[in-house]
């Protein structure tokens, strides 16, 4: 769950870095559990095989091959968006973090520096 807080203004949002992070790595730790599985199914191979060829099989053993490879390559790149999203919703996390903190700073220092 990504935790984003729409205030009562026209404009803004706040976001609560920490656990963005935390959502972050659960979604890119389901992005490696995705690709390890389908790399298992890529290990697997096309299937068909144990179907034999008597002449009457080969074709269709043919074209179940090559949509059981476009599935395999479809899943692959749905892996590397699922850990793209989190890679991303780190950086969220990380890019929050610190403007919160540089922005505090900067008002610590301008109070100090004006009012001091």
């Amino acid at each position: 769950m990504i935790y984003v807080k729409v205030t009562a203004m026209t404009f803004g949002f706040e976001i609560a870095p920490d656990a963005t992070g935390q959502d972050a790595s659960r979604i890119r730790t389901h992005g490696e559990e995705y690709d390890a599985a389908v790399q298992r199914l890529r290990d697997r191979g096309v299937g068909g095989g144990s179907w034999g060829d008597d002449g009457l099989l080969g074709p269709l053993t043919a074209v179940y091959a090559d949509c059981s490879a476009a599935a395999v390559e479809a899943l692959t790149g749905l892996s590397s968006v699922i850990t793209g999203v989190g890679d991303g919703l780190r950086a969220v996390a990380a890019n929050s973090a610190t403007t919160e903190t540089d922005r505090t700073r900067e008002i610590g220092e301008l109070g100090g520096a004006s009012w001091g």
